[in-house]
């Protein structure tokens, strides 16, 4: 199962997990001898924690040909599998950018050195004038005033149509740089909000402490199981699954993000708790009715459920506090016997919240 990516990468491994991946990865950095520096240190965090499927393919089908993991391959692997590619994406469209820039005003100061030379033949052709009595000379002197008119128009068409490519040259690199900034909050595999998004959407609305909002965290039931039977190809279809039925619920105004692994979060703003629960009773059941099947066989994968905790804003809260009840809601769901939803606090009724 693939990651949940997100630019900068975003850890969200518990304690323990991340001492034993820590035990893990520094055997490998020290039997291929590269230095223990933050690149390859990430480099085989991630291999190690299963998660970044790309990265481990990449690895593995280079040890499996005998190749050492050299200290230039561990930054290849990083930029590429870590850092999703972003430093040189970023790079490609700002130096395209300087590129038109400065073409721009290589064409701007040419259609100037043409009409400055223009603008001096004309004078000297008005002094010649001023003292021309010989038809012969004024046949001249508008023969070149003529050239010189061509000229200027000349230029000023080729600078017309050099603006017009620069400007489809700048349309372009600005949609490169907006897929790439989509690609940096968006998860690849679901195309949610990705964790490093969802943070930062979640800090900003405790910050402003201005709207009422709650949130959702979501889990598939027996996921592990479902992957273990049906392999991880099905589980991502199962994940995209439930993330279109987040996109349905979401409107304009609610956030919808891959929180971790096989959990999804989303940010209902502008909702009381009745809403909220409104809001996750309706993907629940969504999820329950569904009868999805393996694509080559038409296999049943059978009946597929989720539990979700829910956490409603409370003034003062702080992303770790508003995160911590949800999670604690999610795991008295999960302990309630699974498939339902769970407010937290469990022994407050939605209209006792809303007092």
């Amino acid at each position: 199962m693939a990651k949940p990516t997100s630019f900068p990468p975003v850890y969200t491994d518990a304690f323990q997990q991340a001492s034993e991946n820590l035990r893990r990865t520094l055997p490998l950095i020290n039997q291929h001898k590269t230095p223990v520096n933050p690149v390859n240190y990430a480099v085989w965090y991630e291999y190690v924690s299963g998660h970044n499927q790309a990265l481990i393919d990449a690895i593995d089908t280079r040890l499996s040909k005998g190749e050492t993991i050299s200290n230039e391959i561990n930054q290849y692997l990083y930029e590429k599998y870590v850092l999703m590619g972003m430093p040189e994406k970023l790079s490609q469209t700002n130096n395209g950018l300087r590129l038109v820039v400065d073409n721009t005003i290589n064409y701007i100061n040419r259609a100037e050195s043409t009409a400055g030379d223009v603008a001096n033949d004309l004078h000297k052709r008005q002094s010649i004038l001023e003292n021309c009595h010989d038809i012969d000379d004024i046949r001249d002197v508008l023969a070149s005033i003529l050239e010189n008119t061509r000229k200027l128009t000349d230029s000023s068409l080729s600078l017309r149509q050099e603006l017009a490519d620069s400007t489809q040259e700048i349309l372009k690199l600005r949609n490169e740089l907006n897929a790439v900034k989509h690609q940096a909050r968006t998860d690849s595999l679901t195309n949610l909000n990705n964790r490093g998004q969802f943070d930062k959407e979640l800090s900003q609305l405790c910050q402003t402490g201005q709207v009422r909002f709650s949130l959702l965290l979501i889990d598939i039931d027996y996921f592990k199981e479902i992957n273990d039977r049906f392999g991880h190809a099905l589980g991502d279809k199962l994940l995209q699954y439930l993330a279109s039925l987040l996109h349905k619920h979401c409107d304009d105004l609610h956030i919808a993000a891959r929180y971790g692994g096989d959990e999804l979060a989303m940010l209902l703003l502008h909702t009381t708790a009745e809403e909220t629960h409104a809001i996750a009773e309706s993907i629940r059941q969504s999820c329950a009715a569904s009868r999805l099947k393996k694509k080559d066989s038409q296999e049943s994968i059978g009946e597929v459920t989720i539990s979700i905790g829910a956490s409603l804003y409370q003034v003062g809260d702080t992303p770790i506090e508003l995160i911590e009840r949800a999670d604690q809601a999610l795991y008295q769901a999960k302990q309630s016997g699974r498939n339902r939803v769970q407010i937290w606090p469990t022994s407050t009724t939605a209209a006792e919240l809303e007092q």
